[in-house]
């Protein structure tokens, strides 16, 4: 009877053993803790999961092709650009600069940025004649327009304001609309000092109304991209031209050159122009990240650093022999009688439909005197 009581115990103590035993090892699954929530990811699962962005918006590259040298202020202005973009989308965009003309010659970027062989392109409307008439307004000569950061706020006045010049640019996205300092004579012949010193002067002149200016004066112009001024100036197929300091220092001409003019003569206006469909391949947020660092306010900083380029270029010329020629007042009004002749009839030049032209350049004009007054 002993002995059974004893193998019942060790019976039952056996099965209880089995049952622990069971319970701790019988399944692989992890315990649930009675809520849904699953079981918090190991660290190193988590902080992998931190570093992937929210959703994957795609990488991009684009070209950005322009006339100046990589190294210029404008150069070294849209690289610090770029860089902000590509930092701004966490390395997904990536804006590779071709500087002197190496993707596309000045007179072509409109169109290669149009048909997709440029991505992104610096654009000079006076090397387009008849493209941009509108637009071309500040290149009206001795008129107010001679400061770039007035040009560039008249331009998006009026940009915002007539549909007409907003056409002339619907082939492209516009990133940056501005003007560039105040275009002036320079000669090798000798200084300009009053209007009779043009005559005779073989002068590098973009398109436009200073083209008209000059010719009534008795020079020749020339339209001629930057790059190729210095052997032109070189070998005195052209001896002399218009330009604005940043740029006389940018390609060097300083080099070439013997007297400057310091009479601002009008603003060139610049475009930063995309192709429609590479800006439509960017995802809203990119597009923001871009739109935030162009249009009007980039526009304007793109204006300031030109001008700064403009006035460091000043003692350049100066250090390098320019002579810097300055007229007297009686010589000024001579050239302001010659350029109230091309302003008057500029209006008549300008053939867009159903647009009176004359009102718009008054608009132009008064807005450049209420910025200059600022």
């Amino acid at each position: 009877m002993k002995f059974k009581v004893m193998r019942f115990v060790f019976q039952v103590f056996m099965i209880v053993a089995l049952t622990v035993a069971l319970t701790a090892c019988g399944s692989d699954e992890p315990k649930n803790s009675g809520s849904d929530s699953p079981a918090p990811a190991p660290p190193q699962a988590a902080a992998d999961s931190a570093d992937k962005p929210a959703k994957d918006l795609g990488t991009f590259e684009f070209s950005l092709s322009m006339h100046d040298p990589v190294t210029s202020n404008n150069g070294k202005f849209y690289q610090a650009w770029a860089d902000k973009i590509h930092e701004a989308t966490d390395g997904h965009v990536t804006i590779t600069i071709y500087g002197s003309s190496s993707l596309a010659a000045a007179p072509d970027v409109g169109e290669m940025v149009e048909t997709g062989g440029v991505d992104i392109g610096w654009l000079f409307t006076s090397f387009y004649a008849g493209q941009f008439p509108l637009t071309d307004v500040t290149t009206l000569p001795m008129v107010g327009f001679g400061d770039s950061d007035t040009s560039t706020k008249v331009l998006w006045d009026l940009y915002e304001k007539y549909e007409p010049l907003r056409a002339e640019w619907k082939n492209y996205k516009v990133l940056n609309l501005y003007g560039n300092p105040g275009m002036l004579f320079a000669s090798n012949r000798g200084p300009v000092e009053t209007p009779e010193d043009l005559k005779g002067l073989t002068m590098r002149t973009p398109a436009g109304p200073i083209t008209t200016l000059v010719t009534n004066l008795g020079a020749s112009p020339v339209v001629m991209a930057p790059p190729h001024m210095y052997e032109a100036l070189q070998k005195n197929n052209i001896n002399g031209y218009v330009f604005e300091p940043a740029g006389i220092t940018n390609f060097k001409l300083q080099e070439v050159t013997k007297y400057v003019t310091d009479m601002p003569l009008y603003d060139g206006a610049f475009g930063l122009i995309m192709n429609w469909d590479k800006w439509n391949s960017l995802p809203p947020e990119y597009q923001k990240v871009f739109e935030e660092t162009t249009q009007k306010m980039g526009s304007l900083a793109a204006a300031k650093n030109f001008s700064d380029a403009a006035t460091a270029s000043h003692q350049v010329m100066a250090d390098a022999g320019v002579q810097w020629v300055t007229v007297t007042d009686e010589a000024r009004a001579q050239f302001q009688a010659a350029a109230d002749e091309v302003i008057a009839a500029w209006p008549s030049t300008v053939k867009v439909e159903n647009f009176d032209v004359e009102a718009y350049m008054k608009d132009a004009i008064s807005l450049a005197e209420k910025y200059s007054m600022e």
